[in-house]
């Protein structure tokens, strides 16, 4: 009766061991995990960038004059680069695992998932901050590139702003979710999975 006992807890040690391998490789090693999607996401977002750069420095370094709406556009964008290249940063973290790994694994994407919900919010600050910009300068006639944007009526001019603020955090929401809440979410359930 003992040795049935001794077997059966060491098939059920056995295969929490196999479960526990397992997630872990699905969640470290697969290159189709949630993880990797992940880091394939923010490495291609990282890349955008320099372009974007590049871009940018054509204005720059063509005018004497510079707009200070597309001085904020370049911020904004450089922002998003920086919070792209801290997730990334944390991603690397994260697939390198030590100590408790359960402990670790959902610490770290509670920290992801955070950043990625800060991102879309500082991001709407910054377009609101452009829209506001923007109304100063045509005020001020800092930035001749607007003349015609001035105008048009105030009431029309803020509704726009409005709308466009809205959208963009509609889209920038949905976008951050595709790319990757839908994977923070997968990867935590497996994180859940793992015993301590």
């Amino acid at each position: 009766m003992e040795l049935d006992e001794l077997k059966e807890i060491w098939n059920r040690a056995d295969q929490t061991a196999t479960a526990r391998y397992n997630i872990t490789e699905l969640i470290y090693r697969d290159s189709k995990s949630p993880l990797a999607a992940i880091a394939k996401n923010l490495k291609a977002a990282l890349f955008i960038f320099p372009f974007v750069a590049l871009l940018f420095a054509g204005e720059f370094l063509g005018s004497r004059h510079q707009s200070p709406t597309s001085i904020l556009l370049f911020t904004i964008l450089f922002i998003e680069f920086l919070f792209s290249l801290l997730n990334y940063g944390l991603v690397k973290k994260i697939q390198q695992p030590g100590g408790n790994i359960k402990e670790s694994l959902v610490s770290r994407i509670a920290l992801l998932q955070k950043l990625c919900r800060g991102y879309v919010y500082v991001q709407a600050g910054l377009y609101a901050l452009m829209a506001v910009l923007l109304e100063i300068s045509m005020y001020w006639q800092l930035d001749s590139h607007f003349n015609g944007w001035a105008k048009i009526n105030p009431a029309i001019r803020i509704g726009v702003y409005l709308v466009f603020l809205v959208l963009q955090l509609l889209i920038k929401k949905g976008s951050q979710k595709k790319l990757y809440g839908q994977y923070l979410d997968q990867l935590n359930n497996l994180a859940w999975q793992l015993d301590s």
